[in-house]
């Protein structure tokens, strides 16, 4: 008789399932949606533990939600200049160095061009050459300058979106909660962004990686321990416009969503803001310059899935992999 799985299924843009055995007695887990998704914690922990994990990551939500004018990000796009939290402050600093590294491909000033594309979405138009133009002259992280705690948006009417960094970062949080809580093993998992601490009821944590165009089909097996796994896919957040469909990842150097892109991308990273980051990066980018950045990041992995099927992956991602059948039915 086939073992019975508990799948957690992605919400959003993402595309992983934690797969296990239904969880021994010490696991417990708890669920609440926060971060306009579904966070899960599944954990060998007290329930003080998990309530604790899921306050902090509820604190990174009330700073950084952009669409609530109250949050810091909030007040920061609409005066351009703000004394932020060490949080907020520490996120921008690591998105910065997303963008250095990905040559401009992950940006989280993009937030006009978000924006512009809500509303083509809504009245099903494409956006015109001067629309493009002037929203695109307010995005570029060099004009994000950074003083002690002050932030400045050097142009106005710049706006950040933390969409491609701020769950994993808020994963990171929940799981610096635990470890200090003394938690060993534990698994985080906000709408597909997830950090696997330790083991699971039957050892290293299994991650099911989503098809990319069959929503009932599982494309691959991932086992992992104290690491993060992120995706970034083109088939669940999209606008059909004019008979044609438009992902909802945005370069940053064309203003229009990415076309002729990758279908998936899978991300394995030690923390999950890297992973949530280069996901989103790595995507922008294409198989072959984002395969390329993958295999020059230390302790990064990566699977691309492009049009036509076509995999690619990075030099040592099969150490994660799961081949084996009788492995998969487990």
């Amino acid at each position: 008789m086939r073992k019975k799985y508990s799948v957690i299924p992605v919400v959003a843009a993402l595309s992983l399932f934690f797969l296990e055995g239904y969880c021994r007695a010490e696991f417990l887990t708890r669920t609440r949606i926060m971060m306009s998704t579904q966070v899960t914690i599944t954990a060998d922990a007290s329930l003080q533990d998990i309530k604790e994990a899921f306050e902090v990551m509820a604190k990174i939500e009330s700073l950084m939600n952009d669409y609530n004018p109250r949050s810091e990000i909030g007040i920061l796009n609409r005066k351009g200049k703000l004394a932020v939290s060490p949080e907020v402050k520490e996120i921008i600093l690591r998105a910065i160095y997303f963008s250095r590294i990905t040559n401009g491909a992950f940006d989280i000033t993009v937030g006009p061009l978000v924006r512009l594309w809500q509303k083509m979405g809504k009245e099903k138009r494409l956006p015109t050459q001067r629309e493009l133009k002037d929203t695109l002259s307010l995005v570029g992280y060099q004009n994000i300058k950074i003083s002690d705690s002050m932030i400045l948006l050097e142009k106005k009417g710049m706006r950040l979106d933390l969409g491609g960094i701020a769950k994993g970062y808020a994963v990171d949080k929940a799981i610096e909660v635990l470890r200090k809580r003394g938690v060993k093993n534990a698994l985080v998992n906000a709408g597909g962004d997830l950090y696997c601490l330790g083991k699971g009821p039957s050892g290293k944590w299994k991650i099911g990686i989503q098809h990319p165009r069959n929503m009932r089909e599982i494309f691959g097996i991932i086992r992992v321990t104290d690491k993060a796994v992120a995706t970034s896919g083109d088939y669940r957040r999209y606008y059909v416009i004019q008979g044609r469909r438009f992902g909802h990842i945005i370069d940053p150097s064309t203003g229009w969503t990415v076309q002729n892109s990758p279908m998936s991308v899978t991300i394995v990273a030690p923390d999950c803001t890297s992973a949530d980051a280069l996901a989103t990066g790595v995507f922008v980018l294409g198989l072959e310059k984002g395969i390329k950045l993958i295999n020059s990041l230390p302790g990064v992995e990566g699977m691309i899935i492009g049009e036509g099927m076509r995999v690619v992956k990075s030099s040592n991602w099969q150490k994660f992999e799961v081949s084996d059948l009788t492995e998969r039915m487990k």
